[in-house]
């Protein structure tokens, strides 16, 4: 067994290559100049719902993941409508220079194994930022990152670093099980907010 980059885990042959298809199709969208860098904690399982495999027939996607996709985007300030492809989509959240990367590169359940993963993934997580994206603002995007907050301060990241009330802001994921019926405030309008007040 291999240990995987990704996730410092053991892995076999198809979880290796499984990781490499991810960087391949977010490496096609990245921003040459990184103005926000979104980080989520780990990708999902299904290959369908991963956020840069842009898709012709939405329906191969499962609803959370549609869900998902479109709140992302929104946070570019572009608001995708049923008749936007999503690699249209996806080329438009690159022009405006946002890109959204994974705190652990892998699939990772349950979540004390996820807690684990962030633990050996953290220092690369930073070293990447700093040597790699080169991001002007960081944003976290789920409350299992909050380790991850004095990482960031004690990094040359710390300036840069976008939070919500001193804690990562939610993920839509996280949102819409709070709040089912969208009650809640969107993650696109708390970046927002956060954006203009750091500008």
């Amino acid at each position: 067994m291999l240990v995987c980059d990704g996730c410092g885990m053991p892995a076999d042959d198809v979880h290796i290559r499984r990781r490499v298809e991810r960087l391949e199709l977010a490496t096609r969208f990245r921003p040459i100049h990184i103005q926000v860098l979104l980080i989520d904690a780990a990708p999902p399982f299904r290959t369908e719902d991963y956020f840069y495999r842009a898709v012709g027939n939405r329906e191969e996607r499962s609803k959370m993941s549609r869900h998902y996709f479109d709140e992302i985007v929104k946070c570019s300030g572009f608001a995708p409508d049923s008749e936007v492809a999503e690699e249209t989509a996806l080329a438009e959240f690159q022009h405006r220079g946002f890109y959204l990367a994974h705190a652990v590169e892998c699939p990772t359940d349950p979540a004390d194994a996820l807690t684990a993963a962030m633990e050996l993934a953290g220092p690369v997580l930073i070293r990447r930022i700093e040597k790699s994206y080169k991001p002007k603002y960081v944003a976290l995007l789920s409350g299992s990152l909050v380790p991850m907050i004095p990482l960031l301060e004690q990094s040359e990241l710390r300036d840069r670093m976008l939070l919500n009330n001193d804690k990562p802001f939610s993920s839509p994921l996280e949102l819409s099980q709070v709040s089912p019926s969208g009650g809640a405030a969107s993650l696109s309008d708390e970046l927002s907010a956060a954006l203009a007040h750091s500008a």
